[in-house]
């Protein structure tokens, strides 16, 4: 099991699989796109990092358990071997996410383990699980495991882990209620401008994916819940750029997200 630091992911080095925590699979999917020729990768300000932000970037796909079904099958995993082939429409990478990676049943897996032992160039997998213990040693070990995002005040990383997990944070407090969102809204006005940045990049990204994944799986109140927050979440980064405080970039996200419980 290998450890290495968000700094080290050079578009020219990236590897071919990664196992993560949910908390980092959106970063890590915009870092492959990324379109910065330095090592700040996600840059957050080009095109590429943009699209992927918004859930509309065509080379990311993101693959989830159905909601009729107990696992993430076979069938999904021999969707994705027919399009691996394609090359990529705008970066230099094609990302699939399967999120909840620990949910493919065995066929899926052992289909899956003979892509990653002759992926393309131009492929990345990042498998988004909080058990990886789940997943066959055979799948583990042709994956980098536990990638840790160092904060960009230590290193060129730009989505550090306070950032990743206050995104995470937030929609914990969504699916809790009022009382969570405004406990929340309290840790957002405390945040550095960098910090607040990468939070609502991640946040973003997270709420467009979730989305995406959701659309055969989830209740239409969920979906209307994450499609709501990817629109606040939008305009505050609007905002963000015309430098419109944190204060009031923290109350304004978590007054919308209040009146969309009402």
């Amino acid at each position: 099991m290998s450890e290495i630091g968000y700094n080290n992911l050079n578009i020219g080095r990236l590897s071919h699989a990664y196992i993560v925590s949910p908390l980092h699979s959106q970063a890590l999917a915009m870092a492959a796109v990324c379109a910065a020729e330095d090592s700040k990768k996600p840059c957050l300000t080009c095109a590429q990092c943009d699209k992927a932000s918004r859930g509309i970037h065509p080379d990311i796909s993101v693959i989830s358990k159905p909601q009729d079904k107990n696992a993430i099958v076979i069938d999904q995993i021999r969707e994705i071997r027919k399009t691996v082939i394609i090359v990529p429409n705008d970066a230099e990478k094609k990302v699939y996410i399967i999120t909840d990676a620990d949910k493919m049943n065995k066929e899926a897996q052992n289909a899956f383990l003979q892509m990653l032992e002759e992926p393309p160039s131009h492929v990345v997998f990042i498998l988004s699980t909080e058990h990886p213990v789940a997943l066959l040693p055979t799948v583990r070990s042709r994956c980098v495991e536990r990638i840790t995002l160092i904060g960009s005040q230590k290193t060129n990383a730009v989505i550090s882990d306070d950032a990743a997990k206050a995104a995470y944070e937030l929609f914990s407090a969504i699916e809790q209620g009022n009382t969570a969102i405004v406990s929340f809204m309290f840790r957002l006005e405390k945040m550095e401008k960098t910090t607040f940045l990468e939070f609502i990049t991640q946040a973003r990204a997270q709420a467009a994916a979730k989305l995406r994944a959701s659309e055969h799986c989830d209740s239409i109140a969920k979906r209307k819940k994450l499609a709501q927050a990817e629109r606040i979440l939008e305009k505050a980064r609007k905002m963000f750029d015309l430098n419109v405080g944190i204060g009031h970039l923290s109350g304004f996200i978590c007054a919308n997200l209040l009146e969309s419980e009402n």
